[in-house]
């Protein structure tokens, strides 16, 4: 098996790109206890190759983890019909279950991209939810933002987050800005 296995990275760094590895677990069916799905992790880091899981699991729930971990084949039994007498059945699945597994594996493929930021359609929440820096007071132009005259509020739609109002406090005010108005970076002198 490790010869074989060897033999087939060579053709994979000289050019063969049409190779992926199989995360297996042998039982029939296999206990979820023994799965080690992180090893797909493992595979990916190691070998740079594409990932799957070969499934003898009773449910569709090990390839959902293996897609979230970024499996990109699944291979599991199939039947017509759960009520058949043979013995690969238990850990086969039946039209249904097929169907569940390829809707779910999309959408959980979609899911597990990107890297962590606000999705366009997170901005109304992000506005509402989150606070930025507003005047308390009137402030006249040359005097300081203070804990008095300034403080955050909901909605966040102004330019200045609240985790930057520590930032500001003793800055100097380029322009009278009136009570209850946003604060703008362009109303600091730095």
């Amino acid at each position: 098996m490790q010869r074989r296995f060897r033999k087939l990275l060579k053709l994979h760094e000289r050019g063969c790109k049409e190779l992926a590895i199989l995360h297996c677990v042998s039982g029939y069916p296999a206990p979820a206890g023994d799965y080690n799905l992180r090893t797909l992790v493992d595979m990916q880091e190691k070998f740079g190759l594409v990932t799957g899981l070969s499934d003898y699991t009773t449910s569709n729930l090990a390839c959902f983890g293996a897609v979230a971990l970024g499996a990109s084949i699944l291979e599991r039994h199939f039947t017509d019909s759960m009520d058949r007498n043979d013995p690969d059945i238990v850990n086969s699945m039946d039209p249904e279950a097929l169907k569940e597994l390829i809707i779910g594996s999309i959408e959980l493929a979609k899911m597990r991209g990107g890297k962590k930021e606000a999705a366009k359609e997170e901005q109304v929440t992000i506005d509402f939810a989150f606070a930025t820096v507003v005047t308390i007071k009137p402030i006249k132009k040359g005097g300081l933002f203070t804990k008095e005259n300034i403080w955050v509020k909901r909605p966040g739609t102004g330019e200045i987050n609240a985790e930057n109002f520590a930032n500001i406090l003793g800055e100097v005010a380029m322009r009278d800005i009136d009570i209850d108005k946003h604060v703008s970076w362009s109303d600091i002198n730095e």
